[in-house]
């Protein structure tokens, strides 16, 4: 009976981190896989710039919004799950985003949701923390142009499919929970000869 349920438990666990198609694979602006752990420029399609972090009244945390330079790609973000056997990100799972290169505040590069009083608004900012999966609450999702390597991003307290929220821009150009979500695609900020040597 043990080893049943021994074989039981690897096969679920292999289930929940083997997605059943490739055609599930989340894609970046070149059509190819985007690779976990890896940093990517996320670009809304309704610019040429990609998002970037800003500083409000000079405090930290980190705001994310558009790059205001017009052709700017903005700055890199790490995309990756817990999972580090994986290689590749999947549509619907929970990541995690995190700006890679050194930024003005000392707290945390990961993102997360912020709820700020002064406009009654819940944004997106620096400060997370990576503990358990469930602290990976972004998700890219399928939109009706997928086939054109556009997505959505979703937000969501846990990895549930059926409480997900909009990732979009605020009327102020902060990203945050709105209504309808920003459709970006994600621009690879490495160089592919990289992969063959790390």
């Amino acid at each position: 009976m043990s080893s049943f349920l021994f074989l039981a438990s690897i096969t679920l666990v292999l289930l929940s981190i083997l997605p059943v198609s490739s055609a599930d694979r989340a894609l970046d602006s070149d059509g190819d896989p985007i690779i976990n752990g890896r940093e990517y420029y996320i670009i809304p399609i309704s610019g040429t710039s990609g998002l970037t972090y800003t500083q409000k009244h000079f405090q930290c945390p980190l705001y994310i919004t558009k790059e205001k330079t017009e052709n700017s790609p903005g700055t890199p973000v790490k995309i990756s799950v817990t999972i580090n056997i994986r290689t590749v990100i999947y549509l619907d799972e929970p990541i995690g985003l995190a700006f890679k290169s050194p930024t003005p505040c000392d707290d945390s590069p990961e993102w997360k949701q912020t709820w700020v009083t002064w406009d009654q608004n819940v944004y997106i900012t620096t400060g997370g923390v990576r503990t358990v999966p469930d602290s990976l609450p972004f998700f890219i999702t399928e939109t009706d142009m997928s086939s054109d390597f556009i997505y959505a991003l979703k937000f969501s307290v846990s990895d549930s499919k059926e409480v997900r929220f909009n990732v979009g821009l605020h009327e102020n150009g902060l990203l945050g929970l709105t209504e309808y979500p920003i459709l970006v695609k994600f621009k690879k900020a490495f160089n592919v000869l990289e992969l063959s040597t790390s």
